[in-house]
């Protein structure tokens, strides 16, 4: 028994300090720096955080998609409370004003519940949004359709004790679904999805509906 917990304490500790180590990783790694990275088009990125979170923790992955020539869009959220109506509505209506300023569909990125929610901006607004890419979300709730004009990228990790595999698989008819190795709070800091985000990223559109 004693052994027992102290193997689920040091397991416990291994998983906090994980994403810092990923983090880390990150710093070190020429993809943040922009190295090899295609150089983006100037189009929207918004990028959504996840449960319980706020948009502070996701300015690494906004900093690099300015240095890779994207127009990082904040959420607007201090801390994510969930999937709601309302705030589905209000992140529609960020999406539209950024469409409308640009004349540009938007790219979403979300992290964990922002996956999902990007995921239902987008089955809303296919004129508006482009592509999602998801980072360790749960895909398994998602109930509206998604048109075939909105790209769906998956990225998860079958070591994420968060979101376990396969919840946070895409199934939509035309989605990809790529795995890396990692952590689920670390994979906004992941290299690895880094470099799926570099080759994502500039995919072209589909046709809108």
């Amino acid at each position: 028994m004693r052994k027992g917990g102290a193997f689920s304490l040091a397991g416990l500790a291994g998983a906090a300090l994980r994403p810092a180590t990923e983090f880390g990783m990150l710093m070190g790694d020429p993809i943040f720096w922009g190295i090899g990275v295609p150089r983006g088009d100037g189009r929207p990125v918004m990028v959504l955080p996840g449960l319980f979170a706020g948009d502070a923790y996701l300015q690494p992955l906004r900093d690099w998609l300015g240095r890779a020539g994207y127009s990082p869009v904040r959420s607007g959220i201090d801390r994510n409370p969930g999937w709601s109506s309302e705030l589905i509505e209000a992140l529609s209506q960020i999406a539209l004003d950024e469409h409308q300023r640009t004349r540009r569909r938007v790219t979403i990125i979300g992290h964990s519940m922002g996956g999902l929610q990007g995921r239902s901006v987008a089955a809303r607004l296919p004129e508006v949004v482009r592509h999602v890419i998801a980072l360790g979300s749960p895909l398994a709730l998602a109930q509206e359709r998604l048109p075939t004009a909105v790209r769906m990228t998956a990225i998860y990790s079958r070591e994420d004790e968060i979101v376990r595999y396969p919840a946070s698989l895409a199934r939509d008819r035309r989605a990809k679904n790529m795995k890396v190795p990692g952590s689920h709070i670390g994979l906004a800091f992941n290299p690895a999805v880094y470099r799926v985000l570099a080759r994502s990223l500039g995919a072209p559109d589909f046709e809108t509906v």
